[in-house]
């Protein structure tokens, strides 16, 4: 697949037109990640990269090592989807509401696999879907317990509830690595069996760059109240 090109969205203008858009050069914004084998990680230093690239000052740091947003004008949080999302992300969320609810937000979620069932939104939060990770299926009124359990809306769906009244302005869905020598036997056992994924490196830094380089665009501009 060929991705056209496409320069990044800036993270700040220098002219009076571009101030009054809502931009600021210099916008601080913190990419946070769970991760368990590692793979995770270096999709959250990319969106970062790509970021920096646009103008902003970003820093991508692990939960544990972000204990804080305080400084940061947006927060973009990032994990694995395997038994639901990394349940270090969900913590870091919810033990940061407030703050979390005062900044612009996006979420990240690597995943093995994703079913199209051809939305944009997921209870009307936008979604990105990596087109190398999502899978059309052959019959969307009959879809097989698989394809379910790996619909946007279910993935999503429970992320959403489980992390109110934070509200991102848009979640992304990437393609994620999986390593069966690192996991435990439950973990390949549902990997191979539930979601039927096949064992490697899925991610695709095309699409990831692609999504980091408009989120400027999505979480700095300027919204109105209301």
């Amino acid at each position: 697949m060929v991705w056209p090109s496409r320069q990044p969205e800036s993270c700040g203008g220098t002219d009076d037109m571009e101030a009054e858009a809502g931009t600021a050069t210099g916008r601080r914004v913190l990419v946070v990640y769970a991760t368990k084998y590692g793979s995770t990680a270096q999709v959250a230093e990319t969106v970062a990269e790509e970021l920096r690239a646009a103008g902003c000052e970003a820093e991508a740091r692990a939960v544990g090592d972000a204990a804080t947003t305080a400084g940061f004008d947006a927060v973009v949080v990032g994990g694995p989807m395997i038994l639901g999302w990394h349940k270090d992300a969900l913590k870091y969320v919810k033990a940061r509401r407030e703050a979390l609810g005062a900044v612009p937000v996006a979420y990240f979620i690597t995943a093995a696999s994703l079913t199209e069932d051809g939305a944009g939104t997921v209870d009307g939060v936008p979604v990105y879907k990596d087109p190398w990770l999502v899978k059309k299926p052959g019959n969307p009124d009959k879809l097989g317990y698989r394809q379910r359990y790996a619909l946007p809306s279910h993935y999503l769906g429970d992320v959403l509830k489980a992390t109110a009244p934070v509200r991102p302005r848009q979640v992304a869905f990437f393609g994620g690595s999986i390593d069966l020598t690192k996991m435990h036997l439950f973990e390949k056992l549902f990997v191979m069996l539930v979601i039927g994924a096949t064992p490697g490196d899925g991610r695709h830094w095309d699409a990831v760059r692609e999504w980091a380089r408009g989120l400027p665009a999505v979480l700095l501009e300027h919204r109105p109240a209301g």
